[in-house]
């Protein structure tokens, strides 16, 4: 899996330094068939949000930031950076390295939540061991947030966000209220905002039973053919579309 790394720091041969000693850092993980790559080596904050903005789809992103970058001109503070970096992409792994650690508790004013702060040394060895310590728990951190998001639903009520285990969820179908979806767990049922289109895109998971329902394949109790009736384990019964029967009956099959 490919991780990617973004250095920013207003010294150059500070950000040059780091970026030498983090090369050497992924050569130690790649025995692990783990891939970090420095994306960008960076001197000022606008940099990393241009990079960020035309990269938008970019996952597993690990940033090196200094706390206090040039503020002159247009630039902006690592804090700011961080918060920014946070908004585009919520599940990157921010690391401060900075001779500032004065400034760490505003980071929990701001709730930026770094993963680690890193003081800049000239011991050069301690340094390297630092940051491969680091890289690599940012590395499992952002593992472990793949796993929860790949198998977890989640969907917002009012200002309520609500996680849902995958393996809990029966299926989703519209209502006959518009851009109203109704979800059907084992625990219960709810409804939200969305599309069926939309989810459809973005979980993978979920098949496609008919235009107005996704189904999870794990929860079908059988499958009526000649009625076109997918009945689950809540004993709920929904009805697939004709054109969706023989892709839904080898699936079914295979998961048995």
């Amino acid at each position: 899996m490919e991780y990617h790394l973004i250095i920013c720091d207003d010294d150059r041969t500070q950000a040059k330094n780091i970026a030498t000693l983090l090369k050497m850092s992924s050569i130690i993980l790649e025995e692990q068939d783990i891939q970090p790559t420095i994306d960008l080596i960076a001197t000022d904050a606008e940099s990393v949000l241009d990079y960020l903005e035309f990269n938008s789809d970019l996952n597993n992103i690990i940033a090196f930031l200094d706390i206090q970058l040039d503020e002159n001109s247009n630039s902006k503070g690592g804090l700011d950076l961080a918060q920014k970096i946070k908004t585009l992409n919520e599940k990157a792994q921010i690391i401060f390295i900075t001779t500032h650690e004065e400034l760490a508790f505003l980071t929990f004013q701001r709730r930026i939540n770094p993963l680690d702060y890193i003081t800049k040394t000239t011991n050069q060895r301690d340094l390297q061991r630092r940051l491969t310590e680091t890289l690599e728990l940012a590395i499992r951190k952002l593992n472990e947030f793949n796993y929860i998001k790949k198998n977890t639903f989640s969907y917002k009520v009012g200002t309520r966000i609500i996680n849902v285990n995958f393996s809990n969820i029966l299926y989703i179908s519209t209502t006959k209220f518009p851009h109203k979806l109704k979800i059907v767990t084992s625990n219960g049922q709810g409804e939200f905002s969305g599309d069926i289109k939309t989810i459809e895109q973005n979980y993978s998971m979920f098949f496609k039973a008919s235009q107005s329902s996704l189904i999870n394949l794990q929860n079908v109790e059988t499958i009526n053919t000649k009625k076109r009736l997918i009945k689950f384990s809540n004993n709920d019964y929904l009805k697939y579309s004709r054109s969706r029967a023989k892709e839904l009956n080898n699936l079914y099959k295979s998961s048995q």
